[in-house]
């Protein structure tokens, strides 16, 4: 598949942009003391898929919908102590919205913050447990539209904010103008490997016999490794690789100073538009090999892969049932083949009971089975117990919320954590009953690889 274009032949002049953008800035008048946004329609822009050379980058693309939100710069952020604290900050700011000279309707226009954590419990990586960011400027890219979004926290006269502002877009369109050249696939070296191969097998081994004492259904453990590569990593370079790989991916980036999250996450956590809701149960595994014309089969077919993905369907389907006044679970799991990968799907929606919204399901879903383990609180313990320990904020979750509460989070999976000429990834298997431990130590090789490949050329 080729790489999807960083610009277009016909991108206006940035001066002319920039001045065209100061004119309908003029407009505005000095912000109060909460936060503030103004929108502007931007048709100039709407060849934008990728996101450009920004330092502490944020971004949100699904290349396959046409859909790309990129930060610049940060008007207000709040690291949290935890997921629960996300809530509790949005839900407290005076956040008021300015759309100027709109030629479409209101729908889908508000402003948006972004929002992720970890997977719980201590972060090796030292990451922050969870933040909330709204970036000074917003490039959202949509199939219909596209729109820059200004935005400012606290007071600032009508000039400063005009100079903030404008400085912020110089930046953007100088970023989207660079030309982000493609590098040749270099060798990865190993560095670091945790658990060691072996003892990850171990751990296989001691959780089978857990869930044939009945202590838990399924639990999923995972490896983590450390890779360094001849040259510093580039996270859009990364975000190319990924979107021409995998179009149907959520695919995202999260600065953190030096460091940056880059991820292409299959398992949608939780979207909503409106009081509609949707959750992807994703679990069971195979191999995909289009020489194979049997191979789907075996995977729709097999009891050990069916008797996982049942489990996070029928969790999911609890957990939204609460949530929900209607809830359509199909009956047959589909297949979703990721490269070289293909997994078990079955994707549940709903209608939200009043009062009800993305986070709070975001809340009753995150961690699913498919990334924790069931019973919960059992798997949790056994993870502790096995000295799991989930990096970088590898299965949590990271998305984005407008104004009025639509969004979506994805699962952190498929994700590698950049610093400078290291990467580090992560992998995990389900393991119930069945599992063995060699076959769960290949699952997690490939799925590994997935991301090992597209770091070549990063």
């Amino acid at each position: 598949m080729p790489v999807p274009s960083q610009r277009g032949d016909a991108r206006p002049d940035r001066n002319i942009l920039l001045a065209d953008l100061s004119r309908r800035l003029q407009r505005i008048d000095a912000p109060g003391p909460g936060l503030f946004s103004v929108t502007l329609a931007v048709p100039e822009l709407d060849d934008v898929l990728l996101p450009p050379p920004l330092p502490d980058l944020w971004s949100w693309l699904r290349p396959g919908d046409g859909m790309a939100l990129i930060a610049s710069g940060t008007a207000y952020e709040a690291v949290c102590s935890s997921p629960e604290r996300v809530d509790e900050v949005l839900r407290d700011l005076d956040w008021t919205h300015l759309d100027l000279e709109s030629d479409f309707d209101q729908s889908g226009t508000e402003p948006v913050a972004f929002l992720g954590h970890g997977f719980g419990g201590p972060d090796p990586s030292c990451l922050p447990p969870a933040m909330v960011r709204v970036p000074r400027l917003l490039l959202r890219r949509l199939p219909d539209r596209c729109e820059l979004i200004f935005s400012h926290h606290g007071v600032a006269s009508a000039s400063e904010l005009h100079a903030l502002w404008i400085s912020e877009a110089d930046r953007l369109l100088t970023a989207l103008d660079a030309v982000v050249p493609s590098a040749a696939p270099v060798d990865l070296v190993r560095l670091d490997e945790t658990p060691q191969p072996d003892s990850f097998r171990c751990r296989v081994g001691k959780a089978t016999r857990s869930i044939a004492a009945g202590q838990v259904e399924k639990v999923v453990l995972s490896r983590r490794i450390t890779v360094a590569a001849p040259r510093p990593f580039r996270p859009e370079r990364l975000v190319r690789e990924l979107a021409a790989r995998h179009p149907s991916c959520a695919i995202f980036t999260v600065g953190f100073g030096e460091r940056t999250l880059v991820a292409a996450s299959p398992e949608r956590l939780v979207a909503c538009t409106g009081r509609r809701v949707e959750s992807y149960a994703l679990a069971g595994t195979a191999p995909s090999d289009p020489a194979d014309p049997f191979l789907g089969g075996r995977l729709l077919s097999g009891a050990k892969d069916r008797h996982e993905h049942q489990l996070v369907v029928g969790w999911i389907s609890s957990a939204l049932n609460d949530l929900c006044d209607d809830l359509d679970v199909p009956s047959e799991p589909r297949r979703m083949i990721l490269g070289q990968l293909e997994h078990l799907w079955t994707p549940i929606s709903g209608t939200l009971k009043p009062g009800a919204g993305l986070l709070q399901a975001a809340r009753a879903l995150h961690p699913t089975p498919a990334v924790a383990g069931l019973p919960l609180e059992s798997a949790r313990t056994l993870l502790d117990e096995l000295g799991e320990s989930r990096s970088g904020w590898y299965t949590g979750a990271f998305g984005w919320i407008d104004r009025a509460g639509d969004g979506e989070m994805a699962v952190v999976l498929r994700c590698a954590l950049l610093d400078g000429d290291r990467a580090e990834i992560a992998a995990g298997a389900g393991i119930v009953a069945a599992s063995d431990p060699e076959a769960e130590f290949t699952e997690t090789e490939l799925k590994l690889r997935t991301m090992l490949d597209a770091l070549r050329s990063a």
